[in-house]
């Protein structure tokens, strides 16, 4: 077996960007339809695209995975993952339930899935720390228990809790560690 990709899924909030950076191992440059924000780069950040060309792509099933969120869509071209793949360099990405579902079937062991939770408490204040309003909160949770659930299929969950953050960041060393040193 030999990793190709690391795929973090979870709810919002519970950390996966956190511990994707602490990774320490190139990220996947997601797709988004949305404007570029103030200081981001396109194909560092994102790479914007137009909404009729991500869904053009997503409906000739050309897309890992494709979701909605406040009127855009975020995704990833099954392309993409096919090139990192095939390549030497381990990289990282953060996808939702379906894609990491999806790109399990198309690559088996060549994926290591990496489950993050944490308590639904604790990513209300982590939201709430962010500036969010309760109405955002409860849309970005809103399917927290199925994401929490669908977590069981994952290689290795991460019980990434308040109180849990120190262990957390041990177990995100070795890992970094053990791939990024593997023969």
């Amino acid at each position: 077996m030999s990793i190709s990709l690391v795929v973090l899924q979870g709810p919002s909030a519970v950390g996966k960007s956190t511990i994707q950076s602490r990774l320490g191992m190139p990220r996947v440059v997601t797709w988004t339809s949305r404007p570029p924000r103030e200081g981001e780069r396109d194909g560092v950040d994102y790479c914007f695209k137009e909404r009729a060309e991500m869904q053009r792509l997503y409906g000739l099933g050309q897309m890992v995975e494709m979701t909605e969120y406040h009127g855009n869509l975020y995704g990833t071209p099954l392309s993409l993952v096919e090139e990192i793949v095939g390549q030497a360099e381990i990289r990282s990405v953060i996808l939702d339930r379906v894609g990491a579902e999806k790109i399990r079937q198309l690559f088996g062991d060549r994926i290591l899935l990496i489950g993050v939770k944490a308590a639904r408490a604790d990513c209300e204040r982590r939201l709430e720390a962010r500036g969010h309003g309760a109405a955002e909160i409860g849309v970005r949770l809103s399917s927290f228990e199925e994401e929490v659930e669908a977590l069981s299929d994952c290689d290795i969950i991460l019980n990434n809790t308040d109180a849990n953050r120190d262990k957390v960041d041990a177990l995100t060393i070795c890992l970094r560690e053990g791939l990024v040193n593997r023969a």
